[in-house]
This record gives structure tokens, sequence and C-alpha cells, in this order.
């Protein structure tokens, strides 16, 4: 394990970008991401690729999820991309679990700077065991998703 600074791993460590209220729909072409997740569709996008995306303001910041594909990224998601020596899907597992709300400037709304996370010191393995980490929590993921589903229809 080697120890760096976030942002000395990642090729982008950035916020999205505002989008108006107008321009998000219930269905549309691309999703639009904030930093709590989903918040509707839109007809263009602003990132491709893979990212972690983590909360950047609101009582959620902190919260990390992974994305792959084409989406607009609001100003309230911090898009984080490895570079090229590292893997992204770990990226996003790994800081899931760090806690990243506990970082937020303390004032009526939570908010994490970028320049904040960028200085987080994060230990990474070497590329091929961070791959064989992703494949291996890829592998849970799915089956909590499976059992999830089989739980939702038991309920209907």
């Amino acid at each position: 394990m080697t120890a760096h600074a976030l942002g000395d791993v990642c090729s982008r460590l950035s916020s999205g970008k505002g989008i108006p209220a107008a321009q998000i729909k219930a269905t549309g072409s691309y999703p639009v991401m904030g930093g709590n997740g989903l918040r509707g569709y839109a007809e263009h996008f602003n990132f491709e690729g893979d990212c972690a995306i983590i909360g950047r303001q609101g009582a959620a910041c902190g919260n990390v999820r992974f994305f792959s594909g084409k989406a607009y990224m609001t100003e309230h998601a911090v898009v984080a991309c490895a570079n090229k020596g590292h893997d992204t899907h770990y990226l996003a597992y790994l800081l899931s679990t760090m806690d990243l709300g506990r970082l937020s400037a303390q004032s009526a709304q939570p908010g994490l700077s970028v320049k904040t996370l960028a200085r987080q010191i994060i230990d990474l393995p070497s590329l091929g065991v961070q791959q064989c980490v992703v494949e291996l929590l890829g592998k849970l993921d799915s089956k909590i998703a499976l059992n999830q589903q089989t739980n939702d229809c038991l309920a209907a």
C-alpha cells in the first residue's frame, strides 16, 4: 500500500456545473446527478466515463457513489476520476468508507470543498489488487441488488 493525496491520484476532482431547474425533467436522455443522487433527466450531458460522485452540500454531504456512462453532473456533486495508474471504481469503494461528511464546513448548510478533499491521504494497493477488489465487491453488489429485487417482488 502506498499513501497518496486524493488530488494526486485523480485526473479530475472538481464540482459539476449548475443547470436550470426548467431543464431537469422526469424523463430524458441523460441522468442529472446531484450530490444526493439522481435529480431527474436532461437532454444534454457534461460528463462521460467512470467516476466517484461525492455529495458536496447538504445533510448528506460526503456520500459517495460510483457512476459509469453519460450524465449531467450538477454543482452539488464532486466528480472524482482516477488517473491511469488507479481504478475509479476502487476509488469510489474506498472513499465510501472514509466518512467524508466529517470534513464538511460547520455552518447552517454543511459543505465539502474540493480543496479539502484533494488533501485527504488515502492508501492504495497496486492496480492489480484494486481491480481484484472491484471484481469481488461488484459480485457482492450484484447479489445484493438481485436479493433486493426478489424482496420487492415478494412484498408486492
